[in-house]
């Protein structure tokens, strides 16, 4: 074991900040802030004969407009946006969608379809970003996106946008709904009311408390020019329950309704002259996420309504309500017209009459331009033509086939489909060239994370091939894995399919282990265990569809998800298992009782009593909490749950009369939202007040053994707690799968390098394929946020931060707490009586710090080695088509890995484990 403790963990600390240092300084550099042109635009005279003076901005300043119609007029002067988040394009215009006003207008000609596509990161902060300045987002709008509350960075107070377009004109707008818009332009609306985005439990008041706010704003009196409304009901809806929750056509009807509230609003004589635009910032997955690159995701629904619009297209108008969606749908997601959202910013500017902002990748929709004559459309194009190639110019000059191109344009009369393909030729090249790279960040990150790699790797090699007794094959096979698993990043697919090599390699090292450690050939009963164990992680392995490419609902939890009777029998067996576990294994060594010296009652019993009835009363609470959290969420519980739903929630003053149709009821639904967050927070309170009294009271014992099972134990019950309904039952696996690993190890005192290597490297791999095996992937698609607000009531960055992290990395905490009771207290997990000459670990208290010390080493071994092989496939495949897609968000979550798995969990909590 390592002999200077103290110098051992201060180097340790030492590696493994400037690992996690350079790391953070590598993504700095690989997520700059986007570069844009300064200043705000003006109108171009696009007449002018001389090419370079058209594109001065002094010159254009006193330049017409060419967005009047033939009367010298604006098409609009005043609009209402309407945003509804992850609004995808089949909610609004599909057979099965509710919108139905919203399609009779579209039948009539009042209004103008598209699918906007969205560029990922499919999150709101970048999105609206987008849609407001006409640029490509940024991939660290997506951290932002989650830290708005506490980041003021993102404002657009100083960049051109239409909202900065349309105020010049001394103009007003009003804006209600999510508060992310008032971070990006603080100040700039005359009246607001924000509403949070990230509570996603709620999806009623979050949108009453926009709606309440039309009484006010559609009055014949009223004072603006612009009125922003941006409803977060729908987006909370797929997150809690999917895009097929039972609340989600009832938003739908909900959002109908006010569209055709805003609708009659502008058919007022005094108001047609007030554009109307329908849209969501994005999509949704199948299951309910956003944030990636899906086709779900990125398609979302625009539409332009107005009674003045006159569409030219016979296609759309059809007497049935729902015409057959071939006629419309070219593919899955696709309908109408296909655009990309930008394209929003330069339609609002022609059709508000001011100038494209200055930054705008956007181009106008052929649909739009042709609401102008024939005489006006090709100025209106060129207007369009003569803002892109300034950012085109900026970056390129003059020069290059796109500005041979562009005086062709300019200086002939082209049929407008030429105009078209340069704008999108242009588009594209910019928009795959937009982010600009920070090299000197980038390589000073390399350095600091290649140096503590190669220093981890000699004091690694140094210490188990020199100083210690571990097995060479074990060591260098080991390492031999953590370079192949390095290289792997280096395949986008690989990196979309992760799970397909954690569980083929969770395999091996139990063949592996099997033969070399466990010597399973020596007693027939550990073959048989060996081969449960296989068993059971082939069932984790098909719990859920893992990986990116392929998505199927043929798995356990989907068969779960229909059959709620043997899901909640299994939710139930699982809370019951973690009960009784906890109450058998305070028999085989937890010291929770009374002193000694007190003789009141058998100490063993009193305090096995005790224990069993505080776990009870924490795994009660929390599996009462999971029914209404479910029923709340719009799903159907077995009817033999109806009387113990019904029985806890009348004591909090919650009745359920009719138990069928309560959830949908925004009463009812309100009192069990209340309930819930108490339910919550009694359990918790419950379940880590008697683990501390716990703790307590075996520490005045002076009892070591057994507080990392109760610690263990704990914890679980609270992963659970914050685990979705469908994937509960994963922790019985995970428990049996633990306790059969149990029955397999040896622990051996006398050569503890070698077995805590092995254990180590173990959990390590069973924390990655479990990962996968929850339904996670390297997509922040997949970030589950439906736990993130249990026992909350307000957002709170801190609480909702730590419970998304265990809500998403349950499966790796999990075995990062089970490795310690593997290492210290194996006959614990295993249940087998200590004899009187039997040891543990834990009775070595001196030792534990340095085994905590070389687990760690071990740890750092594999996450700086990995963490050199992203980053430098990063660099090498930085203009990669999917660079932004795959290798980005893989970043973001080997950061979650290295900084609050390692680091805090395996490292600092375990620290923290061993000492109480």
């Amino acid at each position: 074991m390592i002999k200077s403790l103290k110098l051992g963990w201060a180097l340790y600390l030492v590696i493994s900040l400037a690992n996690i240092l350079g790391f953070v300084i590598f993504l700095k550099g690989f997520f700059p802030t986007k570069k844009v042109l300064p200043g705000f635009g003006t109108f171009y005279e696009t007449e002018e004969a001389n090419s370079t003076s058209a594109l001065d901005p002094a010159a254009s300043v006193s330049a017409a407009s060419p967005f009047l119609d033939e009367n010298g007029l604006p098409k609009y002067n005043k609009f209402i946006l309407m945003v509804v988040d992850a609004m995808r394009s089949d909610f609004c215009f599909g057979k099965d969608s509710e919108f139905t006003f919203l399609q009779s207008l579209i039948y009539q000609g009042n209004a103008i379809p598209f699918t906007a596509y969205s560029n990922p990161p499919t999150v709101t902060l970048p999105r609206l970003k987008g849609i407001t300045t006409g640029g490509t987002p940024s991939f660290l709008d997506a951290i932002l996106n989650v830290a708005d509350d506490y980041d003021n960075s993102q404002s657009l107070f100083t960049s051109d946008s239409w909202v900065h377009q349309f105020k010049q004109q001394n103009k007003s707008i009003n804006f209600f709904g999510d508060d992310t818009w008032l971070k990006l332009f603080p100040g700039q609306f005359a009246e607001f009311e924000g509403t949070n985005s990230f509570f996603v439990s709620d999806f009623t008041e979050v949108d009453n408390n926009v709606t309440r706010h039309l009484d006010l704003q559609l009055k014949p009196n009223n004072n603006w020019h612009g009125l922003i409304l941006h409803y977060l009901g729908l987006d909370h809806i797929g997150h809690k329950g999917g895009p097929d929750s039972v609340y989600m056509k009832p938003k739908q009807k909900e959002m109908d309704a006010i569209v055709k509230r805003l609708y009659q609003f502008i058919e007022e004589k005094e108001n047609n002259d007030t554009l109307l635009i329908l849209m969501g910032d994005h999509g949704m997955n199948e299951i309910g996420n956003h944030g990636g690159s899906s086709l779900g995701e990125t398609s979302a629904a625009l539409t332009v309504i107005s009674p003045k619009l006159e569409m030219k297209m016979n296609k759309y108008s059809s007497t049935s309500p729902h015409p057959p969606p071939q006629t419309i749908q070219s593919s899955k997601y696709s309908y109408y017209n296909d655009i990309l959202q930008i394209d929003l910013v330069p339609t609002m500017a022609c059709l508000l009459n001011f100038p494209i902002p200055k930054n705008s990748l956007g181009v106008i929709p052929k649909q739009v331009v042709e609401l102008w004559t024939e005489e006006k459309r090709r100025s209106i194009l060129l207007q369009n033509c003569y803002q892109i190639m300034e950012l085109y110019i900026a970056k390129n000059g003059k020069k290059g086939a796109l500005w041979s191109t562009f005086l062709d344009l300019k200086s002939k009369v082209l049929p407008l489909d030429a105009y078209y393909a340069f704008l999108h030729d242009v588009q594209h090249e910019l928009a795959s060239s937009a982010t600009e790279y920070n090299y000197n960040e980038m390589y000073l990150g390399v350095f600091l994370v290649s140096l503590s790699a190669i220093i981890t790797i000699i004091i690694f090699n140094a210490y188990f091939l020199r100083f210690s007794h571990a097995n060479f094959a074990k060591v260098v096979l080991f390492q031999v894995f953590t370079f192949l698993y390095a290289i792997h990043f280096h395949g986008s697919s690989f990196i979309e399919e992760e799970h397909q090599i954690w569980n083929f390699a969770t395999s091996l090292i139990l063949i592996y282990c099997g033969l070399a450690f466990f010597n399973v050939f020596e007693k027939r009963n550990k073959v048989f265990t060996l081969l449960f164990l296989f068993t059971s992680l082939r069932v984790l392995k098909s719990w859920n569809t893992a990986g990116q490419k392929w998505f199927s609902n043929n798995n356990i939890s989907n068969y779960l998800q229909d059959n709620v009777e043997l899901l909640w029998a299994l939710n139930f067996a699982t809370y019951f298992a973690c009960t009784v576990l906890t109450y058998i294994q305070d028999r085989y060594g937890i010291g929770y009782a009374l002193p000694e010296s007190i003789h009141l009652l058998d100490t063993k019993d009193l305090g096995s009593f005790l224990s069993f009835t505080m776990i009870f009363v924490a795994t009660s609470l929390s599996f009462i909490f999971k029914m209404v959290q479910f029923y709340v969420d719009g799903r159907s519980l077995p009817k033999i749950l109806s009387w113990p739903l019904n029985w806890a929630l009348v004591n909090f003053g919650v009745e359920l009369n009719e138990y069928s149709a309560a959830a949908t009821d925004p009463t009812s639904k309100f009192l069990l939202q209340k309930a819930s967050v108490s339910l919550s927070k009694l359990s918790v309170n419950t379940l880590f007040g008697g683990l501390i009294i716990r703790l307590i009271i075996g520490r005045l014992r002076g009892r070591r053994v057994g507080r990392i099972t109760d610690i263990t134990n704990a914890v679980t019950i609270y992963l659970l707690h914050q685990t979705d309904c469908s994937n509960i039952p994963i922790f019985l696996v995970l428990m049996i799968a633990k306790f059969l690993l149990s029955k397999l190890v040896v622990q051996k005192t006398s050569n503890i390098d070698d077995y805590v290597l092995v254990i180590t490297s173990l959990t390590l791999f069973l924390q990655n394929s479990t990962f996968f095996s929850m339904g996670n992937t390297n997509s922040l698609a997949t970030v589950d946020l439906s736990n993130a607000y249990n026992g909350i009531e307000s957002y709170n960055i801190f609480l909702v931060g730590l419970q998304t992290f265990t809500s998403n990395f349950a499966g790796p905490i999990f075995w990062s707490l089970s490795a310690l009771q593997l290492i210290f207290e194996p006959s614990i997990v295993s249940c087998s009586k200590r004899k009187s000459k039997s040891v543990e670990l834990i009775d070595y208290p001196k030792l534990t710090t340095t085994i905590i010390l070389v687990k760690s080493l071990i740890s750092l071994l594999f996450y700086s080695i990995s963490a050199v092989g992203l980053i430098v496939s990063c660099i090498n495949l930085r203009f990669h088509l999917f660079i932004w897609t795959v290798f980005s968000p893989k970043l973001l979550f080997f950061g979650s890995w290295l900084v609050f798995v390692n680091f805090l969990v395996d490292i600092v909590s375990a620290m923290v484990i061993v000492s109480v």
